[in-house]
């Protein structure tokens, strides 16, 4: 799939105009990822916006696990993992705001992502505040749809957790 097509498919993008849409793509940079590469990691700095446009990612965390008694280390969990099929956008935070990315991202396959800089994105949207609204409106669907999911997670977790301490 090429970059301009992997965009207008997403669930951010597709409601834009042919020509806010160029508009968008003027600002999008090709990025390639060998098979075992880190797109980003769990932790660092975050200032990009990413669209799948080839091949497969997994989206890991870091958690502390016990293994014995007095023994806990950390390791990486897949939580899930993502085909170009799938439309997936990641980084979606460093848009609105500076922080830390909240999980790794790591090429399964060779990948062919569309990457949006939050300074390139900032004056797009300064300059054109219709696309600003436009895409704001939808990144912030994406962000309610995405901590409806994580507080039904939570709730799952507690329960399992309150469940196995009354064992």
């Amino acid at each position: 799939m090429e970059i301009a097509e992997a965009v207008r498919n997403t669930s951010i993008f597709g409601s834009l105009e042919a020509a806010e849409l160029d508009d968008v793509l003027k600002i999008i940079r090709e990025r390639r990822f060998l098979e075992g590469d880190v797109i980003m990691r769990e932790g660092d700095d975050g200032d990009s916006l990413y669209i799948l446009a080839e091949g497969e990612v997994g989206v890991s965390k870091s958690l502390t696990m016990k293994f014995a008694d007095d023994d806990y280390r950390e390791t990486e969990k897949v939580l899930t993992r993502f085909r170009d099929a799938d439309r997936v956008i990641f980084g979606e935070m460093a848009l609105i705001g500076r922080d830390n990315r909240s999980a790794t991202v790591m090429a399964k396959t060779d990948c062919t992502l569309a990457e949006i800089r939050r300074e390139e994105f900032m004056a797009l949207i300064e300059g054109r505040p219709q696309i600003g609204v436009k895409i704001l409106m939808k990144v912030a669907e994406l962000l309610v749809v995405r901590l409806r999911q994580a507080s039904r997670d939570v709730i799952r977790l507690t329960t399992a957790l309150s469940i196995a301490l009354s064992k």
